[in-house]
């Protein structure tokens, strides 16, 4: 293993821990829920889980827009430049949080009436939501921390505030859902509140590495905060990544709805082929962003070569990982299907999407880290085109070709969701192979 390959993971395993577990506040939440006496219960916990992972995620720009800008100004050893970044960040963050919680009902009800679900599940989900959108700045908070924590090459803090989010939920929901260690028993309720005291916990210790591992960064002065230019740059990097999510989403959602009107067995089978495939996702994430530390930090320091190699060899790692996972699915697919459910129509249907899932994960892998990659560089703007037009381009008339007009049902859904992989794909390696993502850092 060579010094490249140490640095890498350096940064990587830290992180591939902190995102793997990231799923674990809504398992555990599911698990604990699923023990309550209403089955009522659990599906308002899952739509209300769903509604803020479409919130939150929207507002994932928060923490990649600061690691992008970060990284490159620790790289240059601009600590004033560095610190400046994180208070627009953080200030942005509670406004954000701030905007959810007080259009809290007009979320809620628009959101729950596109879900649906009986008057039960509507009740205690809107309940449950009530609760737990008070997160919503400390949510936002941590999100600008991790970006700086991850702009300047320290992995641990991220895997901090996640451990400790978590221990506090699972924690907070044993006692709060059945009332256990003096606690009042809230059941569902009780499972909001339990998010909302992880989300502080989180922030608190968030909050404790950036004054011990960071306190000389706070004897820069702050003026300039709110110069036009500086603050221009952060609002077309949000605004941009905005976008790259927002067409994302569409892409996602729409592979949904057109699922959805096959069938419940199709419907189900589709559940469950989405958690595996986000598997892989949380598996390269740690190495996505590592990618956005070091090449960002290579290019504060002008160190065009460097970031180049660094690249290369993180787009290695992702590479062996996408052929792991595809293997693995390529021999068990449907296995793992019954892992999940006793159905035999619905396993015959996941078994009937072996291949269209397993062959393209060395692709995604690539995809995943070549975001980062350019998240790094800056060439965020670049990164909206790409998926502009890999979602309109790419995935939307295969949807049309394969669904409607072929009505190849499930597998062309699930083909259609290739194709928009394959448009990722060959915009971002196309820029990647050229010298332009280079040159987009901070002068």
């Amino acid at each position: 293993m060579t010094g490249l390959d140490r640095q890498v993971l350096r940064l990587a395993i830290p992180n591939l821990l902190a995102s793997v577990s990231v799923p674990l506040v809504g398992i555990v939440d599911t698990a604990m829920i699923g023990r309550l006496p209403e089955v009522a219960f659990m599906g308002a916990v899952a739509t209300a889980s769903v509604l803020f992972d479409v919130l939150y995620w929207g507002v994932g720009f928060l923490r990649m827009g600061t690691t992008s800008l970060v990284a490159q100004f620790f790289g240059a050893g601009d600590r004033r430049a560095c610190v400046q970044t994180l208070y627009r960040s953080l200030l942005l963050a509670l406004l954000l949080g701030a905007v959810m919680v007080v259009l809290q009902l007009a979320i809620a009800q628009v959101g729950f009436k596109l879900a649906g679900g009986s008057p039960q599940v509507q009740e205690w989900g809107q309940r449950y939501f009530a609760v737990r959108i008070w997160a919503a700045p400390l949510v936002l908070c941590s999100f600008a921390l991790n970006g700086f924590f991850l702009g300047t090459a320290n992995a641990m803090g991220p895997l901090y505030i996640t451990v400790a989010t978590n221990l506090v939920n699972i924690a907070a929901d044993y006692a709060l859902i059945f009332g256990h260690w003096g606690a009042p028993a809230l059941g569902v309720v009780g499972a909001a509140w339990a998010g909302v005291l992880a989300s502080g916990a989180g922030l608190l210790v968030g909050s404790l590495v950036l004054v011990w591992q960071y306190r000389l960064y706070f004897t820069e002065s702050i003026g300039g905060l709110f110069e036009r230019r500086q603050l221009g740059h952060l609002f077309r990097t949000n605004v941009q990544l905005l976008g790259r999510t927002l067409c994302l989403l569409f892409a996602q959602f729409t592979l949904l709805a057109m699922v959805s009107r096959l069938g419940e067995v199709p419907l189900a089978a589709n559940a469950i082929v989405w958690q595996v495939w986000a598997v892989v996702s949380y598996g390269v994430d740690g190495f996505a962003f590592a990618a956005e530390a070091l090449v960002g930090n290579a290019l504060g320091r002008r160190d065009f070569a460097g970031a180049r190699r660094l690249a290369r060899r993180i787009l290695g790692w992702a590479g062996g990982i996408g052929l792991f996972f595809g293997a693995v699915y390529a021999c068990a697919l449907a296995p793992i299907g019954r892992v999940f459910t006793p159905h035999q129509e619905v396993v015959a249907a996941i078994a009937s999407l072996t291949w269209l899932i397993a062959l393209v994960q060395p692709l995604n892998a690539l995809v995943f880290v070549l975001d980062g990659i350019f998240i790094g560089a800056n060439d965020v703007g670049y990164l909206f085109r790409a998926m502009a037009a890999s979602a309109f381009l790419f995935f939307v008339p295969a949807a049309l070709l394969l669904v409607y007009g072929l009505g190849g049902g499930l597998q062309g859904a699930w083909l259609a969701y290739d194709a928009l992989m394959v448009g990722r794909f060959l915009t971002l390696w196309r820029r990647f192979r050229s010298e332009d993502w280079l040159k987009t850092f901070i002068a």
